[in-house]
């Protein structure tokens, strides 16, 4: 199998090292604008099955021809310049695992099917694994009543003054505490603020207490996912993080409409993207990612839990992998032809049945473990 990764950051490099220590795998090659980036994975990958070649996705005469070499491609790219890749995959026929989800996607599926091309949207840790999770134990239980998906991507050892360290972009940090959030109340699908209510989580120790709110990460399940009365994604974060934050948005800072500052305009929310961006980035990489996954029905529930740590010994972040294996996991299996037919097809209907049962099992081999009670 012959695979191409978009992106060399946080997540494209541990995709991009998973897949060259698959024996499955005979050839990897991963595409950036950066070139510092792409030297710097190059001389982090074992063997010789990596190789690294600059290029800019806004190029589509390049990054066309570029996908059509390989059976399979992930995207690792930050939103901004996602919906170039899924445009690229698309006019190619690739088969290709995006770990970012956008509305937009979805528009794709005509086209995609026309072109021969697939196209998985959203297949990281959240969105991806947890709706994959979910709509299987939906599944398994015969139809659920309510869904929730819990995650949190955390420093194991939080600093003031926001208790946070950044595990993906700013931007898509801020796209989670801006957007309003889509749930399902009383089985219909409503639109409620991030920060309208922070309520309390607890998990065993050395976790513990919690805090929690609704963000919009349902991502495709907003559009599979039917007939429940309750349906949410709740974001965790160590305690007092939500007021901090809430309070920025509250006063303006994440605004999209331009002030005139020092004779020029600007954006606050470029100017936080700046400025947090900056700021979230220090610290201690060592990362904890918390992830709880129920299905419930009256006298019936299925709980998924997770409690993944750094890699101390590779030096990878818990977000790294839970997200970057399992779009690498994925993209071997669509690369197999395990996922068959057409078009956009989201995670929770591309991997299902003995299919989860085999993510679940990489993943543990990778050292990432869910406990999963009934």
């Amino acid at each position: 199998m012959r695979a191409a990764v978009l992106g060399s950051g946080m997540m494209g490099s541990v995709i991009a090292l998973d897949l060259a220590k698959s024996e499955g795998v005979d050839e990897v090659v991963v595409a950036d604008i950066d070139e510092a980036r792409l030297d710097a994975l190059r001389r982090r990958a074992p063997g010789k099955k990596l190789s690294v070649e600059a290029l800019d996705i806004m190029q589509r005469d390049r990054v066309v021809p570029f996908l059509r070499r390989f059976d399979v491609a992930a995207s690792a790219l930050p939103h901004g310049v996602v919906h170039q890749s899924d445009l690229a995959a698309v006019e190619a026929g690739s088969k290709m695992v995006n770990i970012a989800f956008e509305d937009d996607q979805m528009e794709l599926d005509g086209p995609a099917r026309r072109s021969g091309a697939i196209l998985i949207p959203g297949c990281g840790v959240a969105p991806g694994l947890g709706g994959i999770l979910l709509a299987d134990a939906v599944v398994e239980i015969g139809g659920a009543d309510e869904g929730h998906i819990l995650v949190g991507g955390l420093p194991q050892e939080p600093t003031p003054p926001f208790g946070y360290k950044l595990v993906f972009s700013i931007v898509g940090l801020l796209r989670e505490y801006t957007d309003e959030a889509r749930v399902v109340r009383d089985g219909k699908w409503v639109k409620v603020k991030p920060f309208s209510t922070v309520e309390t989580y607890r998990f065993p120790p050395p976790i513990g207490e919690l805090e929690g709110f609704c963000t919009d990460g349902l991502a495709s399940l907003v559009y599979t996912m039917k007939g429940l009365r309750v349906l949410d994604e709740i974001t965790l974060r160590w305690p007092g993080h939500a007021e901090k934050m809430n309070l920025l948005l509250e006063s303006g800072f994440f605004s999209r409409e331009k002030v005139k500052a020092g004779g020029t305009e600007v954006s606050p929310l470029e100017v936080s993207w700046a400025v947090l961006g900056k700021k979230l980035a220090e610290g201690d990489p060592r990362d904890v990612t918390v992830m709880r996954v129920i299905a419930r029905r009256p006298g019936k529930e299925i709980i998924y839990d997770l409690v993944d740590w750094y890699d101390e010994e590779n030096l990878v972040t818990s977000m790294g992998k839970t997200t970057g294996y399992t779009g690498s996991i994925v993209a071997q299996m669509l690369g197999r032809g395990e996922v068959r037919g057409s078009g956009v097809i989201p995670p929770e209907r591309a991997v299902t049945g003995p299919m989860v049962d085999e993510l679940l099992s990489e993943l543990a081999k990778r050292g990432v473990y869910f406990r999963k009670r009934c």
